[in-house]
């Protein structure tokens, strides 16, 4: 701080020397013009400074951030005080300029192409002028004449004049000839000019206010590389130049004493005299200095008499000439994707203006309030509904849960209420405006709900639904009276608007598909077409309708336009070339009309008063309320009646009258069984078409599957509510109960045995038993909740369907189908007394409260209840509902009692089982495992099991547990929960990290994922269909997955993360299949089904290749391979047997010959081989030596596919050489016969001299020779056979040359050159042999005269010649003939025809190889292990591209190209930092770029075939997609001039998340015809 109050007085007592303020883009500078040296930084750490100005008065500075979008200001005595002054609505803020009279500030905007002037501390903010601009630039100021002057280098360069009260008739240009890219301006006021810089033409030059003599002061390229901004101080004009980095100064009259003032800026941007003189005061007052000129809000200085003009606020009208009305009157209300804008309609300027709001990600719908001046809009990434007053004040969340992709939002501002269609759940709901007494209204046949409009004083609401069956539907504000008004003839119906001040009322709605917009009653009558398709509206989305126009947002076009309601002509843009353009509304801020009684104390209502057409007020409850019987107040009911009905699960009232409703839960097919557990208001209920058991809360929200992986058929539920556990029956092929978490983890079979047709289910948690009927048996049983303590307690029950109890009175009761009675006795099944025996001919669903039994009548359709103990007081409380399949009361005398898992879960780590009473462990409870996992000693944590058989069927992976070296028969498989599986073919397994990795058949790509089913990943894709993959194995040490490819026929190898290897064989006479893998040994052998099926083994690096087996096979199926008994397995499908022999191919035998029939997967595991027999849908195994005591481990298993044990690694499998970092080797680890390893590489590699590391073999220039192996690749061919040693293996002195006597010198030093270069004068032998020996006087050509020169033929006679060429032809004749026919002969040899597909073998597919010898073309790869399955190629972008530096203006034109001398291109910074930074040592590359973003019109795309049902996301951008925001260019301003006539890039606009050239804006939400993309995501596709 004192440094600068020193430099001020400095400054103050040295008028003579000038001070210079500079905008370095980081900092802002005061610079001693006499004494470079002597500068200070006024500020700081800046982002992008590009403009600036000051004023004098109170030594404040401005300037503009171009990355930041936003005009700031600080004190030179005071710099830490700095303040935002304008922080939205920028984008380039490239020129500024202060009045220092009136104190406003003035700037232009090079992207929104506006001037906009404010006061000086950001306030009244008004847009002065804004048509027929075109990238304006520097802007300048005359406050004592009233003139404002500025710069254009659009495509019209030029430089134009006005009034500064912007004043239209004031406006002219003054130059618009011999100008290019006008870049720095500045103003003598004392001669009344302006000078300018061209950094196109280079020149400085002046003239007067009217453009008059005009006149060059500096010109040349010499002298002027890139001028950008202008200063004067008295005679002396200064300016910066970019490309020189440095401040220069010239005589302003004469241009002369040009000399630099500073060099080596970093960034050299705006510059000002900072002095008094450049700020003159005028001789007497101006007017708006005295009490503002009178004026309400801006008083501006003008040119004409009265030399003052009053101004409103952007948006608002001038009522007088000096009052401003309140605000503005009508608005449009815009919702982009990042923010919230709003609109002025009242005036013609058309200013966006953005409300300052914060986390917006996603908006989509909007509406307004016209009561509280509230805004509310949707968010769909954030998922929430929010609301704010126009300032941007008050900003809040409304709906924050349960909301997935509202689309559709609407404001009843009458009963306050607030309405939303969601596509993520398929519902319309309602809620007070702040967001309490939330309710489903719809949820009924929803597909995907987009616009929503409501008439409140017609007690209406109308929607429009884009999903498979298009419509537009209208209902009452409660969601009753629904019709659909139109289904025909729509495509995507995105907008909705109702006319409620016509006679009649008319509806109106936008087809974003059709590209129309229609209108008709609102009945849904007298439809016509008001703007049809061939007017352009390429992609309708936003819709709004106010006075007589209809306004729409277009998200290809990115403008809102607008049409007259009545014949869709007048059409106008409203905003052009605005992107991410979504909601709109269109609102009368302060006119509002309509009422109905919900106006008055909501109707009487105590939470939502719903007004209807037909009906009047309806009271209505959010959900979990009941209405009273008075119809108005809402209670929390003590007890309700949940019950299932086919595709609905619904509540009904016990307490009022009986009213029945749904709980909006989409998606349910067959809703069989249902529970609840109170603690948590959750339902759960099972699925018999989805064979799932999924869970909800009470409101339908929260919707989740728990159990959805190996479900038949669930039918029984019930839940432990202590120790939150759910227990289900499974009736299908399976039959078994089985146990979970209530969230479905840590699931266990507790009884699979002995069930034949189980039904019913009940859990009494208090005292630790289930019990479950059986149809078959018609019995009931028990048993502890572990499934021990197994017994019968009641037999000859029936067919009972319903079955519970009563936990106070210790009782059970059920519903009996084929006794049609409903009966009950005592826990133990004693004490049967029969409660109803009359007219129940089909009792389904049971349960019970207080003194009553309720249960539901398949087949009198009714839900009836009666005395609990004598059947007295039957009531049928609900008639005529039919498929009601179970029934239970919700209330918390339903769930009474504790155990000792309540608290911390029995400290279990799994499942806490309570124990009966008589238990006879003598404890409460025990902990017990998920399936298959083992409680470990603590008896409180489980382990997972380290030896199992997994085998997959067509969509599923099952495990079978093996313990001690055999089959646990007392263990029933599981299928794992792993997700999307799709026709697998092959499995394989990795017991280092527990993942499993599959084949799928479907995309025919290799996947893995972890046993619990999480962490799916594809480990190899197939983006071409370039494979297909047969047989896959994992070698666990290497951490490497082979894999054998049907379509290549070659076997490959990738890093089980999905890294490449490469391929290790291939080849026209190998058709590897099945593989099996023996890591210890460094063996792999594989079935192939070349010209004669064998079975080879290999090196684990494809070498060394031995066919053990070609005899006596047919089609050999799956491997198997016992390494601790040196035994090779294989079965044959076509000769129905399995063989074996030791790993070396000694020893064959056949070990199974009699009923194998289509074999699959093989397995060894313990003293047993496993195999799969598809035809007989079993599993299969016997004595791996003898073949015998053979048996069948698990059957009626449906498209079984492979089978394998997976066992997890011993200690001792650590010390295998290739288990510690793959034995230091990149690609390929093998161990060699010494237990060390042994790098090697793939086809396409070569090892280099490290042994280690592969690489790409050389490839070397015709002029070069190829070394076979080391670091030198390529050496000079004439150093081949020189006798020395240039490749390191000695290669190029290897079997040197023997020459071609004929056409071929020999060298004494074993090199030879052609005869031609013989006794020619020049030495080609490096011992000069060739030029030995010669005769200058010789005529032969080769002057040669001893006997050391090669033989010379004499010339032939013309005879011998042309018999010569005569037996040349026809023998050439002959070779051309005989050359046809043998092609001829071979097209129509018929190819060899193989099998190959493992999942039918008998289809037969022809062979496909890939030639050998393949290299690349490079020999220094980035890729250290290239394949032929990688495809990877190396592509050379250019250094610069000139599209994207047109300059062309983002609103004047909509074409992307322009002729290279018309267009004047923005002379700004190039986008790399490094272009106009030089060498600067402060630069980072990681700096923000500079590009700005051009967005093109695109064409219409037509004939394209129409969308996905369901489009995919609202977040995406087509391919063609022109709007491709940012770029970087990387070459400097040299290279950049080279080019000329294109131009230097444009304004800056750095962008902190940009790295390089983007892909189309995933922010930019343009669909084009037909693709209509959902504002809401859709669920994630599955693979199908």
């Amino acid at each position: 701080m004192l440094f600068i109050l020193v430099f001020l007085g400095v400054i103050y007592t040295s008028s003579a020397k000038p001070y210079l303020l500079l905008a370095n883009r980081l900092d802002v500078q005061l610079i001693d013009a006499a004494y470079s040296a002597n500068s200070t930084i006024v500020q700081n750490g800046l982002e992008d400074a590009a403009a600036l100005d000051f004023c004098y008065k109170d030594k404040s500075v401005f300037w503009t951030d171009v990355s930041l979008a936003k005009i700031k200001r600080t004190w030179i005595e005071r710099p830490k005080n700095a303040e935002d002054i304008i922080v939205s609505g920028l984008v380039s803020p490239d020129g500024l300029a202060c009045d220092w009279i009136a104190e406003k500030l003035y700037w232009a905007d090079s992207e929104t192409n506006r001037l906009e002037v404010s006061n000086l501390n950001g306030s009244f903010r008004s847009v002065l002028f804004w048509e027929e601009l075109d990238q304006p630039r520097a802007i300048a100021l005359d406050p004592l004449t009233g003139w404002m002057f500025w710069t254009d280098w659009g495509e019209v360069p030029k430089i134009e004049r006005a009034g500064m009260d912007g004043d239209r008739k004031t406006r002219s240009i003054i130059i618009d000839k011999n100008i290019h890219w006008p870049n720095g301006l500045t103003i003598d006021y004392a001669d009344n000019k302006i000078y300018w810089a061209d950094a196109k033409v280079k020149y400085i030059a002046s003239c007067d206010y009217d453009g008059k003599n005009h006149r060059e002061v500096v010109a040349g390229e010499k002298i002027l590389s890139h001028p950008f901004a202008l200063t004067l101080s008295d005679r002396t004009l200064f300016w910066t130049d970019w490309q020189e980095r440095s401040i220069f100064s010239c005589d302003k009259i004469t241009g002369s004493n040009i000399r630099p003032i500073m060099e080596n800026i970093y960034s050299p941007m705006d510059i000002h005299v900072f002095s008094a003189s450049r700020q003159p005061s005028r001789p007497d007052r101006h007017p708006c200095t005295i009490n503002n000129g009178g004026c309400s809000h801006l008083c501006l200085i003008s040119p004409k008499k009265p030399f003052f003009a009053c101004a409103c606020p952007t948006g608002v009208k001038l009522l007088n000439k000096t009052t401003c009305a309140k605000g503005v009157e009508q608005l449009l209300l815009l919702a982009r994707r990042r923010d919230i804008r709003k609109i002025s309609l009242d005036m013609p300027d058309h200013t966006d203006v953005v409300l300052p709001l914060n986390e917006i990600k996603h908006a989509i719908a909007i509406d307004y309030d016209p009561v509280e001046d509230q805004v509310y809009w949707t968010d769909d990434e954030v998922r929430a509904i929010k609301r704010a007053y126009l300032d941007g004040t008050g900003e809040e969340v409304v709906i924050r849960t349960g909301v997935y992709h509202p689309d559709g939002i609407a404001v009843d501002w009458i009963a306050r209420n607030l309405y939303w269609t969601d596509t993520g759940t398929d519902r319309i709901e309602v809620a007070r405006l702040n967001g309490t007494s939330r309710r489903v209204l719809i949820s009924d046949d929803l597909d995907e709900p987009r616009a929503i409009a409501l008439d409140p004083a017609a007690g209406q609401m109308y929607w429009s639904d884009w999903g498979k069956v298009p419509k537009i539907e209208v209902a009452n504000l409660d969601g009753s009276s629904r019709q659909v008004l139109i289904n025909s003839s729509l495509g995507w119906p995105n907008g909705l608007a109702i006319d409620i001040h016509a006679t009649p009322k008319k509806l109106y709605w936008g087809d974003a598909k059709h590209d129309k917009i229609e209108v008709s009653d609102v009945d849904g009558t007298n439809r016509i077409v008001l703007v049809d398709e061939k007017q352009n509206i390429p992609h309708l989305f936003g819709f709004s309708l106010l006075g007589d126009n209809i306004y729409w947002t277009d998200w290809q076009r990115r403008s809102i336009e607008r049409v007259n309601k009545h014949n869709g002509t007048d059409r106008k843009v409203i905003v052009d070339q605005l992107p991410d353009l979504m909601g709109l509304k269109a609102v009368s801020v302060f006119n509002y009309s309509g009422t109905n009684p919900c106006a008055h104390y909501n109707g009487g209502c105590s939470h939502l008063c719903l007004y209807t057409a037909d009906q009047g007020v309806v009271c209505a409850c959010p959900m979990g309320l009941e209405l009273v019987s008075n119809g108005k107040t809402c209670i929390v009911p003590e007890a309700f009646l949940l019950f299932t009905s086919h595709h609905d699960i619904k509540r009904m009232s016990l307490e009022t009258n009986h009213r029945i409703r749904p709980i909006p839960i989409k998606g349910v097919k067959t809703a069989l069984a249902i529970d609840f557990h109170i603690a948590d208001d959750r339902i759960y209920w099972t699925d018999g078409d989805l064979k799932r058991i999924s869970r909800a809360f009470l409101n339908g929200s929260a919707l989740e599957p728990i159990v959805q992986y190996g479900l038949t058929y669930p039918e029984g539920i019930a839940v432990d509510w202590v120790a939150k556990n759910i227990y289900w029956i499974d009736t299908g092929m399976k039959r078994r109960i089985e146990v979970a978490r209530l969230d479905g983890s840590s699931r266990r079979v507790i009884i699979w045995k002995d069930l034949e047709s189980p039904r019913a289910l009940a859990v009494n948690p208090p005292d630790g038993y289930i019990y479950w009927t059986d149809w078959s048996t018609q019995k009931l049983e028990r048993a502890a909740l572990d499934g021990t303590m197994r017994e019968t307690i009641r037999r000859e029950i029936g067919q009972v369907h319903g079955l519970t109890i009563d936990y106070g009175e210790k009782r059970l009761y059920w519903t009996s189908l084929d006794q049609k009675v409903i009966a009950s006795s005592d826990l133990n099944g004693q004490d049967m007394v029969r409660v109803i025996t009359d007219q129940v001919p089909q009792p389904m669903g049971l349960t019970l409260y207080h003194d009553f039994i309720f249960w539901a009548d398949w087949q009198r359709q009714t839900i009836e209840r009666a005395n609990k103990s004598s059947g007295t007081n039957r009531t049928t409380i609900q008639s005529s509902i039919d498929n009601v399949r179970d029934i239970l009361v919700f209330h918390s005398s339903r769930q009474s009692g504790i155990n000792s898992c309540k608290d911390n879960n029995g400290e279990c780590s799994h499942l806490c089982l309570a124990h009966p009473v008589n238990h006879s462990s003598g404890t409460t409870h025990h902990c017990a495992c998920p399936t298959h996992f083992r409680l470990n000693v603590d008896n409180k944590t489980c382990s997972a099991p380290k030896t199992f058989l997994l085998f997959s069927q067509k969509n599923t992976i099952s495990r079978l547990v093996i313990n001690n070296d055999d089959f646990d028969p007392d263990t029933p498989e599981v299928v794992l929960p792993i997700p999307q599986l799709k026709n697998i073919k092959a499995l394989s397994y990795d017991p280092v990290e527990h993942f499993l990795y599959w084949i799928e058949g479907k995309n025919m790509v290799i996947k893995k994922a972890a046993a619990n089913g999480t962490l799916v990943s594809t480990v190899v894709t197939n983006q071409n269909g370039e494979h297909r993959p047969f047989d896959i194995a994992v070698d666990p040490y290497s951490r490497v997955l082979y894999w054998t490819c049907a379509k290549k026929n070659t076997i490959n190898i990738t890093g089980l993360n999905g890294t490449p290897v490469g391929v290790i064989v291939e080849g026209d006479h190998y058709v590897p299949r099945y593989i099996v893998l023996n890591p210890l040994g460094g063996h792999m052998y594989w079935t192939d089904m070349g010209s004669h099926p064998s079975i080879i083994r290999a090196s684990m690096d494809g070498t060394a290749r031995i066919k053990l087996f070609d005899s006596e096979l047919d089609r050999p199926g799956p491997l198997a391979i016992d390494i601790e008994g040196n035994k090779l397995y294989w079965a044959d499908s076509r000769l129905n047997r399995i063989e074996c022999s030791d790993l070396s191919g000694g020893n064959r035998k056949n070990l199974v010959d009699q009923d194998v029939s289509n074999p699959r997967g093989m397995a060894i595991f313990g003293n047993f081989l496993y195999w799969i027999d598809k035809q007989q849908h079993v599993i299969s195994r016997v004595e791996k030596t003898t073949g015998k005591n053979r048996s069948f481990i698990q059957g009626r298993l449906e498209s079984l596919s492979d089978l394998l044990v997976a066992r997890d690694l011993v200690s001792e499998d650590l010390n295998h050489p290739c288990a510690k970092n793959k034995g230091e080797c990149s690609h390929i680890c093998v161990p060699d016969n010494a237990g060390k390893a042994r790098c090697s590489c793939p086809l396409d590699l070569m090892l280099k001299l490290d042994d280690k590391t592969c690489a790409d073999p050389p490839t070397c220039s015709p002029e070069q020779f190829t070394c076979e192996s080391g670091e030198l690749h390529c050496i000079p061919t004439v150093w081949r056979c020189d006798g020395t040693n240039e490749c390191a293996d000695g290669s190029d002195e290897k079997g040197c040359p023997i020459c071609h006597t004929h056409d071929e010198f020999k060298c004494d030093i074993d090199h030879c050159i052609s005869i031609k270069h013989v006794c020619d004068g020049e030495a080609q032998c490096l011992d000069h042999t060739d030029e030995s020996n010669c005769d200058p006087h010789s005529e032969t050509t080769t002057n040669c005269k001893d006997d050391h020169c090669p033989a010379t033929e004499a010339k032939s006679s013309p005879s011998k010649v042309v018999a010569t060429w005569t037996i040349v032809i026809v023998v050439g004749l002959l070779a051309i003939v005989l050359v046809f026919v043998f092609v001829f002969a071979c097209r129509r040899r018929t190819p060899r025809i193989i099998y190959e597909d493992r999942s039918d073998m008998s289809q037969l597919k022809p062979l496909n190889s890939l030639p050998t010898g393949e290299t690349t073309l490079n020999t220094l790869s980035s890729h250290g292990g290239k394949s032929h399955e990688t495809g990877l190629s190396s592509v050379s972008m250019p250094m610069y591209d000139r599209n994207h530096v047109t300059g062309a203006s983002s609103s004047s034109s909509t074409v992307t190209q322009y002729p290279k001398e018309t267009l004047n291109p923005p002379p700004s910074p190039v986008t790399d930092r490094s272009v106009y930074a030089g060498a600067y040592s402060g630069y980072s590359s990681n700096s923000p770029s500079t590009v700005r973003s051009y967005r093109p019109y695109k064409l219409r795309i037509h004939n394209i075939p129409p969308p996905p049902t369901t489009p995919c996301s609202t977040d995406v951008c087509e391919e063609s997609e022109p709007y491709c925001t940012k770029k970087y260019y990387h070459q400097s301003i040299s290279e950049l001039y080279s080019y000329d006539p294109y131009p230097p890039l444009p304004t800056p606009y750095f962008s902190d998340d940009m790295s390089g050239p983007p892909s189309p804006p995933s922010t930019e939400r343009s669909f084009f015809n037909p693709y209509p993309p959902p504002p809401s995501p859709v669920a994630e596709s599955s693979d199908c």
